[in-house]
């Protein structure tokens, strides 16, 4: 039967890369074009693909179906296809083609075809057919050219629709409105901060698909603000009760939120995505995300969604593709300096793509997948046009996926959060469940101790003591948060602290160096306490101890063990966590001055590579 057609044709004044953000963004174009929320559920193949079935209601009308993979090459094309098993049609294909107007000046704007192709079923098929032409397809082309004109006359609005959450009309209600005004000002009592006000409008003023998945990284981004400024407004916020925080588990391959979980205390070890067919660890790095929506009570929000698998929803997908079996694909994406992940269903195979200036691309022979793998190695291509060739020889259908790993850049990880003492003292609350681990990535562990703690109590006594002890406490609290750490606990007059950047640890931890002996005079304790420090960076695994989130394993114990040949008044940090962050730099530009030496840690095998740091002042009067 012929497929009957609908052409939009539009020219853009932005440029392919920037108009492919809204064109691609098909959940957020159905919606302004008044089209239906649609339910989806994945049916996991034998073949380790999955089939995405479909239902929602047209005009009351039930419709069912089954929406193939998208297929897409960012900034030029897309295209779905689905068939239905209810309703009006029997099959639907939408497909876009992007182009410059001008090659050689993309700043020139672009050219853009939408084409809609129906494939009816009866008179009702017809109908909505001519429907679609004559009521959707308007509401589509206003929504294209409003992000386009706003795109294009607002550069600070960058190249994702999805950053730019202000922009629409009041939502909230006169009623709402006061309530999310209430709620800003008891937020301020806790923090004053003016983002909290922008926090308040956003709440009050976008769509609900924007405050979905709020993400402080991404606002932080979007609005030129510090990300830790936006995150400790967001914290005041939900402590206020005007928005809510909550733990995504994301599937490390599509980037998908397979559970949305209201505490930590809901969190387990696996998870799995019946999307990708996949079994997976949960970790507080890469697969679960903090991220935070309006509460109910300052403005509730339909989650719903318009399309699921398109372009707009898994921005870190740059091109996807499913090859049946015998199928090839030869293409080429404009890809920045970076490295790209090319994955494929139905292994766990994967191979990285460099992409870096000056690189001779032109020997790469095309991957090939075969039941028994995955034949071609790392290809290294040259940064601009990059060319890509993949055959599909095994007997199964494969979804190919080319994705750019800085996934990250707008995504709050768990293990941030978990790092972070705003968070700590308002939702100290927040625990993983008794018995559940997660590992960390990288976590820089620090210990403090003040040198020699027994003599000083016998010198000043219990309570002097105690008391110059609480009272350095309260600096070493303030510098940790300044640095944007989180203190884990104390142990005597010791501390136990973390940060996910060990550049920040170290820079704290020369900071604590300079306050605390004057806070101490400052305070009326004139005896002469000196803090020693280490710090080493590594691997970790997050658990709930005596009530309180904290971190074990060897990292935290070798930290433990550099901490202990620490003299004081010096800073002592393993040699491998030093070189990865160019410590001898960042701390000689303050005037430190670094003595390799290899320190001995008890329970390690041998003795440890480790940097001693003192500030140039003191070698010079050790200086004979």
């Amino acid at each position: 039967m012929t497929l009957k057609e609908h052409r939009l044709e539009l020219t853009l004044r932005c440029p392919p890369a920037a108009a492919w953000a809204f064109l691609a963004d098909t959940n957020r174009a159905d919606e302004a074009a008044g089209l239906p929320s649609i339910t989806y559920r994945d049916e996991p193949q034998e073949d380790g693909t999955s089939v995405r079935h479909f239902d929602y209601k047209l005009k009351g009308l039930p419709v069912e179906g089954v929406e193939h993979p998208f297929h897409w090459e960012e900034p030029r094309y897309f295209r779905v296809d689905r068939d239905y098993s209810r309703g009006p049609f029997k099959r639907t294909v939408h497909e876009c083609t992007i182009e410059a107007v001008d090659p050689d000046d993309p700043s020139a704007g672009s050219r853009c075809v939408h084409l809609f192709q129906f494939e009816g079923r009866g008179v009702a098929g017809a109908v909505f057919t001519f429907g679609f032409g004559r009521e959707v397809l308007p509401l589509m082309r206003a929504f294209f050219e409003e992000m386009d004109a706003r795109v294009a006359d607002d550069a600070e609005l960058g190249d994702t629709i999805r950053d730019q959450v202000e922009v629409g009309k009041p939502r909230a209600t006169a009623k709402q409105r006061a309530v999310i005004d209430r709620l800003a000002a008891d937020a301020r009592t806790v923090l004053d901060s003016p983002v909290i006000d922008r926090i308040a409008r956003t709440v009050r003023d976008a769509p609900d698909l924007d405050l979905q998945r709020m993400q402080p990284i991404a606002l932080a981004n979007a609005w030129s603000l510090p990300p830790q400024q936006v995150l400790d407004a967001f914290l005041a916020c939900t402590y206020a009760g005007l928005t809510r925080l909550r733990w995504d588990v994301i599937c490390p391959h599509c980037r998908g939120d397979k559970q949305n979980l209201a505490n930590l205390g809901l969190v387990r070890e696996r998870s799995f995505c019946s999307a990708c067919n996949i079994d997976f660890d949960v970790d507080l790095d890469r697969s679960l995300e903090a991220v935070f929506s309006p509460h109910p009570q300052a403005r509730p929000i339909e989650i719903v969604r318009y399309c699921l698998g398109g372009p707009g929803m898994t921005r870190h997908i740059r091109a996807q593709r499913q090859l049946d079996p015998g199928e090839g694909w030869d293409f080429t994406l404009p890809l920045e300096t970076g490295s790209y992940r090319l994955r494929f269903t139905g292994t766990d195979e994967y191979r990285w793509v460099r992409v870096a200036p000056g690189v001779d691309g032109s020997t790469q022979e095309p991957f090939v997948i075969t039941d028994a793998g995955l034949q071609g190695p790392d290809p290294e291509q040259p940064s601009g046009e990059v060319r890509l060739a993949l055959h599909n020889e095994s007997k199964r259908p494969v979804l190919v996926v080319l994705e750019d790993v800085r996934w990250a850049d707008n995504a709050l990880p768990a293990g941030r959060l978990v790092a972070d003492q705003r968070f700590r003292d308002l939702f100290a609350n927040e625990m993983l469940a008794p018995g559940v681990r997660l590992e960390v990535e990288r976590v820089a562990i620090l210990f403090t101790d003040l040198v020699g703690s027994t003599a000083m109590y016998g010198a000043l006594g219990d309570a002097r003591a105690f008391n110059l002890v609480w009272s350095h406490f309260t600096v070493l609290t303030e510098v940790v948060a300044k640095h944007e750490g989180a203190i884990i606990k104390t142990i005597g007059d010791a501390i136990m602290a973390c940060w996910t950047d060990p550049a920040k640890a170290l820079l704290a931890a020369a900071e604590l160096h300079d306050r605390v002996a004057p806070h101490l005079q400052e305070s009326g304790h004139e005896y002469p306490a000196q803090l020693k420090i280490g710090m080493h960076a590594g691997p970790a695994i997050a658990v709930t101890l005596n009530d309180r989130l904290d971190y074990f394993g060897t990292t935290v114990n070798l930290a433990a063990r550099v901490e202990g040949q620490s003299a004081g008044g010096d800073i002592v940090v393993s040699l491998e966590t030093a070189d990865s962050i160019d410590a001898e730099e960042l701390l000689g530009a303050q005037g430190w001055t670094a003595e390799p030496f290899d320190g001995a840690a008890k329970g390690f095998d041998a003795p440890v590579p480790m940097l001693r740091f003192r500030p140039r002042s003191t070698m010079n009067e050790e200086a004979p």
